[in-house]
């Protein structure tokens, strides 16, 4: 059993073995004339008021990490100062994240002003310029169509003209081999000429066919598709201009509550890594005391119950406690069950690791035990019998389960310590019937 069992062990019953009363009792009951009823009984221990030992440990202990990682610009605590919740503790370097920030800006406020253009619709000046490019395209294109007759005009003179020397060529000898020549060579140009007027009308033709239909597409506006798409890369510049803001957010690192510096590990200069412990940040004004509560003392607690608190250190004063929190499942390895009582603590008298002692109110604290064999059961009530001069008495009292074989007795003005109960009573056992203990 180790020292803590030892300060949280209940009131127990001390049982003893009550000698048989001297034949004097005998010898009463043969001079009154009246038979006495043979009974065992035990003897009650002395009533006592066991607290429950545990240590003090502060209310609120927050561990301080950088949720980045960053060079160290400054520190304004030490191990001691107080500090507000809000107050900067440390701070990284910016520079980099700044910049991160106005990038985000720069591209979230483009993408706003495409998406509100478009949804805004095309201006006047924008329609009258497409059309300046329809009138130009459509001048284009009966430019080529002029320049395709022409071509076609000229093909078929040199067609005529090339057939006519070739056939004058074949039938005769008045057409040299030089005429011909010559006639191919001016059919062959004419023939290119057509093909490339030919296809300058149909480039002209596509150019003022897409000019039109930019005007047209414009008047009618954006498709709903497209705006979502807009939509859609605004809000991703957006996130991403809130991630750039919040990384510079974070590189300032303040309070989370009021409270005392009790640990620092970093310096200025140094590099933060995120995740990993910096500061070390406690609130003392209220304190806890952790408990360890044997599964015999368990149902005597409750949450909400007011307590008395005592410091070995602290001679002559008591503080006032409340149970905040009492755990429905042990200890592992142990039959114990975690208990934790508040304290006020605004003098600063108390310092975690201090060893406390925690009383119960008197009503919880002086119970005793009995064998279930000595309750007996009337009218939804509960009695003891006790002996006061070989004379049983019928006391009424409250029990509380604690296991199979024994119950918790609160003791009454008729229940005190060394008092003899019996134990196994008879049915014919009454109120003032004349006993012998055996």
């Amino acid at each position: 059993m180790n020292k803590l069992s030892k300060l949280i062990v209940p009131a127990v019953l001390m049982l003893a073995a009550v000698a048989i009363l001297p034949g004097c009792g005998a010898k009463e009951a043969a001079e009154s004339g009246t038979s006495a009823v043979p009974v065992k009984v035990i003897k009650l221990g002395q009533f006592s008021a066991a607290g429950l030992s545990g240590k003090v440990i502060p209310d609120q202990s927050i561990n301080i990490v950088s949720k980045v990682s960053g060079k160290v610009a400054e520190v304004n605590v030490q191990e001691g100062s107080k500090v507000k919740k809000g107050d900067v503790l440390f701070q990284l370097e910016t520079n980099e994240l700044t910049q991160q920030v106005k990038q985000a800006e720069s591209s979230s406020i483009a993408a706003q002003a495409k998406l509100a253009d478009t949804q805004a619709g095309a201006r006047t000046q924008e329609i009258q310029g497409l059309q300046s490019s329809i009138n130009a395209a459509r001048g284009a294109y009966e430019q080529t169509t002029a320049a395709l007759e022409q071509a076609k005009a000229a093909l078929d003179l040199s067609t005529s003209t090339y057939n006519r020397i070739r056939n004058a060529y074949d039938s005769s000898s008045n057409v040299s081999q030089a005429d011909l020549d010559k006639g191919t060579l001016d059919y062959e140009k004419a023939k290119a000429g057509y093909e490339q007027a030919k296809g300058a009308q149909k480039t002209a033709e596509a150019q003022l066919q897409g000019a039109e239909a930019k005007l047209q597409l414009t008047k009618i506006g954006p498709t709903d598709n497209t705006l979502k798409a807009l939509q859609a890369d605004v809000d991703r510049l957006n996130a991403s201009l809130e991630l750039a803001n919040s990384g510079l957010s974070n590189a300032t690192i303040t309070a989370p509550i009021d409270g005392i510096i009790v640990k620092k590990s970093i310096s200025p200069g140094e590099l933060a890594q995120a995740g990993v412990q910096i500061l070390s940040l406690v609130n003392m004004d209220q304190v806890q005391v952790e408990l360890s509560v044997a599964d015999s003392q368990i149902s005597q607690v409750k949450e909400g119950m007011t307590v008395d608190v005592t410091i070995q250190n602290i001679p002559d004063k008591s503080f006032h406690g409340v149970i905040a929190f009492v755990s429905p499942v042990a200890n592992t390895n142990s039959n114990s069950f975690p208990v934790k009582v508040k304290v006020d603590n605004k003098e600063g008298l108390l310092f975690a690791g201090m060893v406390a002692e925690v009383k119960l109110d008197a009503a919880q604290q002086s119970r005793v035990e009995v064998p279930k064999s000595a309750v007996v059961k009337k009218d939804q009530k509960e009695y003891l019998f006790t002996i006061d001069t070989n004379t049983a008495h019928l006391v009424e009292v409250k029990t509380e389960e604690k296991n199979q074989d024994w119950l918790y007795v609160q003791p009454n003005d008729k229940i005190k310590a060394n008092q003899q109960i019996i134990v196994n009573p008879t049915a014919n056992l009454t109120e003032g019937t004349n006993v012998k203990a055996e």
